[in-house]
């Protein structure tokens, strides 16, 4: 594989006239690097604005008041910080951030119980939480036209079916870094080496950056900050399900020295396929049809194993 040293952008502004080339875009990113930037998407900046400072209320709340929603198995509610360990081969401690999930939201109702500053905006919420979606399926249908998968076998919608919203594992989740700390951790990484779990990640950073990625499966490389734009992943279901054609990439935040005086804050919204979902290989010409040892395992199955192995859930 060629040496990567940038992240490729996707303009996404012809996607609804001429289809076949952004998703030739995404085909080349996705077998590459797994990850580029999504320009002229469809969420308005004003909506990403708002949910970053709700981010910052929530944060800002007790520790007493945010553990009355502590994180279980369901994969909703309450990290606190080191709560979470992503690289649990190589992490000493858990990562440096809190974070916040929200499960689906259903007719204005959240998954499970959330706090007041969420519950008094359920509506912009589900909203957001549901145009994330919306895009999330316009990215998987650009990588359907890509993979040439038969209209008789689904064509440009074959993901569609198999990512419903409604009962959904899709997570929007907010995260904080809190400032400093770099001395006291004793590690160089906040949040450790990993790969996301599900289809595809959608990212969204605010101000201060932080992401590396693993390019090249070799070097790591920055992902600096681009206004407006939002950062795609492939995660491991995608990757199993295209039996390695794309790259479910490893990716990690590090400090930075920005990070002794300044709070970083990121949203991302990760996409699951319904849990029944079987991740054989995929219908394509691009894709090898033979599965190594011959285990193909449901979407659901690989999420939970993945969960279980960096939280410590109380049961």
């Amino acid at each position: 594989m060629p040496t990567i040293h940038s992240i490729p952008i996707v303009d996404f502004s012809g996607f609804k006239t001429n289809p076949e080339k952004v998703a030739q875009d995404v085909f080349n990113a996705c077998k590459s690097i797994g990850f580029f930037y999504m320009v002229n998407h469809d969420i308005p900046a004003k909506d990403i604005d708002e949910a970053f400072e709700l981010s910052k209320l929530s944060f800002d709340l007790k520790t007493e008041e945010k553990i009355r929603y502590k994180i279980g198995a369901n994969n909703h509610g309450y990290s606190e910080l080191f709560g979470q360990k992503l690289d649990p081969a190589n992490q000493q401690q858990g990562d440096h951030k809190e974070g916040f999930n929200l499960r689906a939201f259903e007719g204005g109702k959240p998954y499970a119980p959330i706090p007041a500053v969420f519950q008094e905006h359920t509506e912009f919420l589900e909203r957001l939480s549901k145009n994330c979606h919306t895009v999330a399926l316009q990215i998987l249908e650009a990588f359907a036209i890509a993979l040439q998968i038969p209209a008789e076998q689904g064509g440009k919608g074959f993901f569609g079916g198999s990512h419903n919203y409604k009962g959904s594992e899709n997570v929007l989740r907010f995260l904080k870094y809190p400032r400093g700390g770099e001395s006291e951790y004793k590690e160089p990484v906040r949040a450790g080496a990993h790969s996301d779990y599900g289809s595809v990640t959608l990212l969204f950073q605010k101000d201060v950056p932080g992401l590396e990625v693993q390019a090249s499966r070799a070097e790591w490389i920055a992902a600096p900050l681009i206004p407006g734009a939002i950062i795609v992943n492939v995660g491991d279901q995608m990757e199993l399900w295209t039996n390695g054609l794309f790259k479910s990439t490893m990716h990690r935040v590090v400090f930075l020295p920005e990070h002794n005086h300044l709070d970083r804050y990121s949203m991302p919204y990760f996409v699951q396929a319904n849990s029944e979902t079987l991740l054989a290989p995929i219908p394509s010409p691009f894709v090898d049809q033979n599965v190594k040892d011959d285990v193909i395992y449901t979407a659901g199955e690989h999420l939970h194993k993945r969960l279980a192995a960096s939280h410590r859930f109380e049961k």
